[in-house]
C-alpha cells in the first residue's frame, strides 16, 4: 500500500508540533491495513466477541503519536512506517490475547452472546479529530512527567536533532541516552494509557 507521495518525514514532523490535522491523514492512510491485520490475528472467537479491531487500532495508534509526539522514531519511507505500525499491531493483539484468556479474565469461560452485545463499542473513524485532540493532550501530560533531562532530549528530539547531536550536546553517549529516554516513555506512556 505504500505510497510515494505521502511525505512521512513532514507528516510526523507535523504530528510532532501537534498539527491534529496529520495525525488525522496518516490514520485514514494506514487504517485499512492496521486493521486487516488485527482481524487476521483475532482468530478466536471468543476473544472477538469482547475485543473489537476498531479497539486495538485506535491503541496502535494512540501508541505510535504519543512516542512519535515524544521524538522516539525516526521515519521517512511510507513502506518503513507501515511495517512499524502492523509489528506495533501485532504486539497489540497478542496482547490483548494475553488479557483476554488470563485465569481470572479467561473469555473461553464467557457463555451469554448478549453480554458481548451490550459492550460498548468505542468510536470510528469518523471521530479521529477529537482523539487527534485527546492525542496531544496525552502527549503534553507525558511530557509534564517526564525529568529536566528527558524533557531536554524530548525537546530537541522534536527540534530535528539526531542522537548523535544530542550526545554531543549534552556529553553523554547517544546510544545510553536514547535507551534511557524510551524508557522514560515507555514507563510514563503505560501509567497514561492501559494500551501503551
Amino acid at each position: 500500500m505504500a505510497d510515494e507521495s505521502i511525505d512521512i518525514a513532514e507528516l510526523i514532523r507535523q504530528i510532532r508540533q501537534g498539527q491534529p490535522a496529520a495525525a488525522e491523514q496518516l490514520f485514514r492512510f494506514y487504517e485499512p491495513e492496521i486493521r486487516a491485520e488485527i482481524r487476521y490475528r483475532l482468530r478466536s472467537s471468543a476473544v472477538r466477541r469482547v475485543v473489537d479491531s476498531q479497539d486495538i487500532c485506535q491503541s496502535v495508534m494512540i501508541s505510535f503519536f504519543l512516542r512519535v509526539g515524544a521524538g522516539q522514531y525516526e521515519i521517512a519511507e511510507p513502506q518503513e512506517l507501515l511495517q512499524l505500525l502492523l509489528k506495533i499491531a501485532r504486539n497489540k493483539t497478542n496482547d490483548a490475547y494475553r488479557a483476554q484468556l488470563a485465569d481470572k479474565r479467561d473469555v473461553r469461560r464467557v457463555q451469554s452472546l448478549d453480554a458481548a452485545k451490550e459492550v460498548g463499542q468505542r468510536p470510528g473513524p469518523e471521530n479521529v479529530p477529537a482523539e487527534a485532540a485527546e492525542m496531544t493532550d496525552l502527549l503534553e501530560e507525558l511530557e509534564r512527567q517526564l525529568s529536566t533531562q528527558e524533557f531536554e532530549i524530548a525537546t530537541l528530539r522534536r527540534q530535528g536533532f539526531q542522537w548523535d547531536e544530542i550526545g554531543e550536546q549534552l556529553g553523554e553517549s547517544p546510544e545510553a541516552l536514547r535507551k534511557r529516554f524510551h524508557r522514560a516513555i515507555e514507563r510514563i506512556g503505560r501509567n497514561l494509557t492501559p494500551w501503551f
